[in-house]
């Protein structure tokens, strides 16, 4: 058998002017040969180039890696290489509109179609015949498209969005197309798909029809494209569908668990659970999953607007409305009409769900299940992708939210610590400690003013410097020495304010009959347990409950130490006494230290998944204390989960008026708020009113770049941080951003270099972690393997150091683990 290979001519490989392409020799060659290995190609592209090259063709779904080391072109890889070899002979093969909808002479709906149907379209091919859009016509029609995120503009080239996706098949709608004609536009994306499908359900052995029809529903409706910026293998997507398809509750008793699919199907299992969770938790993507649990470790899923998931919403969408229509009909009759009660309303639904749709072993697990869906029909949930957790800072799911230091507008001094000296630190809400101030001396010296001043007005650095000054003069009084380690564990110094307790204050001091000793060791507790420290932590409790039992103090340690004993996994095996925090409600007699012993219930709660009750106990903080801005924070971080969006939007119009100081902060909240509602207009109209407003905040600025980052505003962008550096060259924030900015738009080179700057400027900032992290990704999309594991490795090592909450520590290590992860099997591939 022939095995040779053949090669692109010479002028290809090398032509007289300009540089070769790449992409488009890689194709030719899989084109013109059945496969090809990666020696093959190595032939005639060097190492580095060939692996950038072959990842994204890889990731774009042009090429497929068949075999070890084989290569093969995709149906819409060869679409591709016909594209490019039409652009390098002068032209370009474009689909046109057809007759019925070029006759309505409607330019938005002409262009929409173009740049569906065509990979992009530049601006001459709409003055072409058949079109023939007039200059004046086109550019005011293009401008609304783009305006409207339906259209995007790049390197002066068109091309359509998702929401343009979305728009075109509501066009499609409004015209007398046979279904015939219909089902041949919305086959467009399946054909793209069939050969990739197959391959897959052949590779994979996938024998099962209802299997086969599930996964190829999701494969339609979860877009790839939405996170190959992270998920770089495509076939790893497919898998993680896979795993959902056959974990379906048709299928039950049958299942797989993960491990075994992970070792089945050739796939890590932290990849395999990160990307369930997103899907289905945090719901990147805008069809939702349901899971129905079932003890003591089965999960299966099923979508919204599947046949089960319809079925369902019939039954119990009928049964609901019958305990409605009924009780209001016998509200007012005899007590001899008894009305329905919800307890029969939910048995009823079981019974007939059970009958019809699900099996009679699940009624148990459905029991548990229908409260949270009856609350989903009702409040009309359909949650829109989320990233990591609510809103993204650039496209890709790896990007944070925005920081609340951003949103504050606050200006975060040297004083803080953001990377622990611990190889782990552990984030604690540094908001509980407020609990100590009551029971400090308030004395009459000019002193003692200064440094409440100082604390309630959150000024954190001044207050250190003014009771270092106080110490440095000789005074060495006990609620002193325990307002320093207080302020030292807000600024995330832990580390200092446990050495400086232990330097101070020695264990044979301590006074049995001076609660002030109670305070020291509630510090001493917090900061130990901020280093990841529990053991000490544990010991720091003991004592305190042993000299002060009375103390509220004590008790309140109790609960923080096993509550984030508990959120942290550091003993599993002790005991749980969170409820001590009800005792220390009880004793305490401020309210506004009742109101935060709420707040941490609160957070412990909502932690645990129990919403309702997280959401009950922040309320009753606020009933305690209406005048902090904090637990309203809380409270709509809560309501956040339930996507209840015009709740919130009560909640900060009332606030405004409460609190106008906050009114930045407030208004950055409201419009991200009105984005979620994809009320796009009047969000990004506050934010403009704010830079109006306040013109010296530049941070203000750095909310529009996101914001137009959404809105595919690629040259808005740009403009704003270019214009940034320029009034602030050295703030390292703003070179993080840029990088962020470059690195969406693949332009890896130069996002290196702003990365590269950040780091320098300010290497110990409560994003550097982050930033190391994407220069390594970077790297990584340069082919050079080397420099990504360095950065990365450092990115995991500032992650875990870093003092930030739990989510955003576990997603950036799990980015990391999944880069690296990729880089090794890249590695063994070649």
């Amino acid at each position: 058998m022939d095995t040779t290979c053949n090669f692109p001519p010479e002028e290809i490989l090398n032509p007289i002017i300009g540089k070769p392409n790449w992409e488009y020799i890689i194709l030719w060659m899989l084109s013109n040969n059945k496969v090809c290995s990666w020696s093959e190609l190595k032939e005639k592209i060097n190492k580095s180039t060939l692996s950038i090259y072959v990842s994204r063709l890889k990731r774009d779904g042009y090429i497929i890696k068949s075999e070890f080391n084989q290569y093969q072109i995709t149906s819409k890889g060869r679409e591709k290489y016909y594209e490019l070899g039409q652009a390098k002979r002068g032209g370009r093969k474009l689909s046109y509109p057809p007759k019925v909808i070029l006759t309505r002479r409607n330019y938005d709906h002409w262009i929409l179609w173009m740049v569906y149907n065509n990979n992009y379209c530049k601006w001459a091919d709409f003055l072409d015949e058949p079109l023939s859009i007039n200059q004046s016509s086109l550019s005011k029609n293009l401008n609304d498209l783009i305006s409207k995120n339906f259209v995007r503009k790049e390197e002066k080239e068109y091309k359509i969005t998702q929401m343009g996706k979305s728009e075109y098949s509501k066009m499609l709608t409004q015209y007398d197309l046979d279904r015939q004609s219909i089902l041949e536009e919305e086959s467009k994306r399946i054909t793209e798909l069939t050969q990739k499908t197959l391959k897959f359900f052949r590779d994979f052995d996938i024998r099962d029809r209802d299997t086969q029809f599930r996964f190829l529903n999701s494969v339609l409706k979860l877009e790839y494209s939405k996170i190959k910026n992270v998920l770089r293998n495509e076939e790893d997507f497919h898998k993680i569908l896979l795993f959902l398809s056959i974990n379906h509750p048709s299928e039950y008793p049958k299942y797989i668990f993960p491990e075994e699919f992970s070792s089945k199907y050739d796939i890590k299992k932290t990849t395999l659970d990160y990307y369930i969770d997103e899907i289905v938790e945090n719901q990147i993507f805008t069809t939702k999953f349901f899971k129905l649990e079932i003890p003591p470790d089965r999960i299966y899923y099923f979508q919204s607007d599947e046949k089960l998931e319809m079925m369902l919403q019939v039954i119990t969408e009928e049964h609901i409305t019958k305990f409605t229509y009924l009780n209001k009909l016998f509200e007012k009759s005899s007590n001899l009409i008894l009305p329905l009660d919800m307890n029969s309303t939910v048995n009823a639904i079981l019974e007939e769900a059970c009958q019809y749709v699900f099996h009679e072993d699940l009624k148990s697990s459905l029991l548990k299940f229908l409260p949270g869906y009856i609350n989903y029909l009702a409040y009309k949930i359909e949650k829109e992708k989320k990233l990591l957790g609510i809103s993204g800072k650039l496209e890709g799911i790896i990007w944070q939210n925005i920081p609340e230091i951003l949103q504050e507008g606050l200006s975060m001094t040297s004083q803080y610590q953001f990377i622990g000296e611990n190889e782990m630190n552990y984030y604690l809400d540094t908001g509980i400690l407020e609990v100590i101030r009551p029971y400090l001396a308030s004395k009459p010296d000019s002193v003692y003013k200064k440094i409440i001043h100082s604390l309630d007005e959150k000024k954190y650095g001044s207050t250190l410097e003014l009771l270092n000054s106080v110490i440095k003069s000789g005074k060495k009084d006990l609620d002193i020495i325990i307002y320093k380690a207080m302020t030292l564990a807000y600024l995330n110094r832990n580390k200092e304010s446990v050495d400086f307790l232990n330097k101070r204050i020695k264990s044979t001091q301590v006074d049995k009959d001076n609660p002030l000793y109670a305070l020291y060791y509630f510090v001493l507790g917090f900061s130990s347990m901020a280093l990841g420290e529990y053991e000490n932590a544990f010991e720091i409790v003991d004592k305190g409950q042993k000299f002060y039992p009375d103390h509220p103090l004590s008790h309140a340690l109790v609960a923080l130490v096993e509550g984030y004993n508990r959120m942290y996994e550091f003993d599993s095996e002790r005991e749980d006494r969170l409820t001590e925090i009800e005792d220390a409600i009880a004793l305490d007699a401020y309210d506004s230290n009742k109101a935060r012993y709420h707040q941490l219930k609160s957070q412990f709660l909502l932690e645990s998944n129990n919403y309702e009750e997280a959401l009950e106990s922040i309320d009753n903080a606020i009933t305690l204390n209406p005048k902090n801005l904090d637990f309203y924070n809380s409270k709509n971080r809560i309501l956040l989960y339930f996507d209840k969006f015009d709740e919130i939007l009560d909640i900060l119009d009332h606030l405004l008026k409460e609190f106008p100081e906050g009114e930045r902060s407030l208004k950055i909240r409201k419009a991200y708020i009105l984005r979620e509602k994809k009320n796009l207009e009047e969000g990004l109209e506050i934010i403009n009113e704010l830079i109006e407003k306040y013109p010296e905040d530049n941070n203000l600025l750095l909310n529009k770049i996101y914001w137009l980052q959404y809105l595919d505003k690629k040259e808005n962008v740009l403009e704003i941080i270019e214009g940034l550096l320029k009034r602030e060259p050295d703030n390292g924030m703003f070179h993080d951003t840029y990088g962020e900015i470059l690195m969406n738009f693949e332009e890896y080179e130069k996002a290196i270099n702003e990365f590269q700057k950040a780091i320098e400027l300010e290497s110990n900032e409560w994003y550097i972690n982050q930033t190391y992290i994407k220069l390594g990704i970077c790297y990584k999309e340069m082919g050079d393997q080397d420099s990504a594991i360095e950065n990365l490795s450092k990115g995991k090592e500032f992650t875990n150091k870093c003092f930030c909450d739990l989510d955003t520590k576990r997603n950036w290590l799990t980015i990391a683990e999944l880069f690296l992860a990729e880089i090794a099997e890249m590695e063994a591939d070649f």
